[in-house]
């Protein structure tokens, strides 16, 4: 049992809204440089690169398939996955639920999966930085039914935090953890919003340049850097647990 230095919501090529400089290589390169243990890449409703970032880090870091869903509320969703075909099912599921806007990357930003050697893979056309029509609820239900754990993303604040767009949790134990943004200061937003002391709360980069990668993370006391082991930790068993970094220094 140790303590391992995770940072799971980065951004890569396939998000619109991130530097074409977020290639595989260069993630996995700046992961280890800042000395992360367990990173996830986690796309506008996508996970293609995650797996080349994964066979690119060949364990070191140790990468989870992810990716940031947009529900039909708006709120943001962090989904993590142990193995690269569920994510990718999902995804599809996701593409039959994303309104027909094209991605014009004058406006919005490319959109490119890229592989282990930093070669386009090929660009989607669809634009992913919309949300899907698809509420909350059934999200959540879809990512826990392929295995998954779904973690509301950065959830006080705008655009797509859980607290902030819908004003309370939902009822039930979901979300069992919840992630605030890498320049929140704890304290002060567990004064403005006290329900959070109640759940487990970690903190990622998000970031979308490769500076950013590492600005902010989370420890995590676990037996090995796997998914299962990051469950207990959510819910303090058998001596697993986490503790989030302080926050990042400056907001953008």
């Amino acid at each position: 049992m140790r303590w391992w230095r995770a940072d799971l919501h980065i951004h890569s090529t396939l998000s619109p809204c991130a530097s074409l400089t977020m290639s595989p290589a260069r993630i996995v390169n700046e992961a280890r440089r800042v000395g992360l243990d367990l990173i996830a890449v986690c796309d506008h409703n996508a996970a293609e690169n995650g797996r080349y970032v994964r066979r690119l880090a060949g364990g070191a870091p140790v990468v989870l398939m992810g990716m940031e869903i947009q529900t039909a509320e708006e709120v943001e969703v962090l989904a993590y996955f142990t193995d690269e075909e569920s994510p990718l099912l999902l995804q599809e599921e996701l593409h039959r639920a994303l309104p027909d806007i094209p991605c014009d990357p004058e406006l919005f930003g490319d959109q490119v999966v890229v592989d282990e050697g930093s070669e386009i893979v090929r660009r989607v056309e669809r634009l992913l930085l919309s949300p899907v029509a698809l509420p909350l609820a059934d999200v959540v239900q879809r990512v826990e039914k392929r295995g998954g754990v779904a973690v509301p993303a950065h959830v006080e604040r705008l655009p797509g935090g859980l607290l902030a767009v819908l004003g309370l949790f939902p009822e039930g134990d979901w979300p069992v953890a919840v992630e605030i943004a890498p320049w929140t200061s704890l304290a002060d937003v567990c004064r403005t919003w006290p329900e959070l002391r109640q759940r487990p709360i970690v903190r990622n980069s998000d970031a979308h340049y490769p500076a950013e990668i590492g600005r902010a993370w989370t420890e995590f006391r676990l037996s090995s850097p796997a998914l299962d082991e990051i469950r207990n930790a959510f819910r303090n068993r058998d001596g697993r647990n986490l503790r989030p970094s302080r926050e990042a220094k400056e907001e953008p």
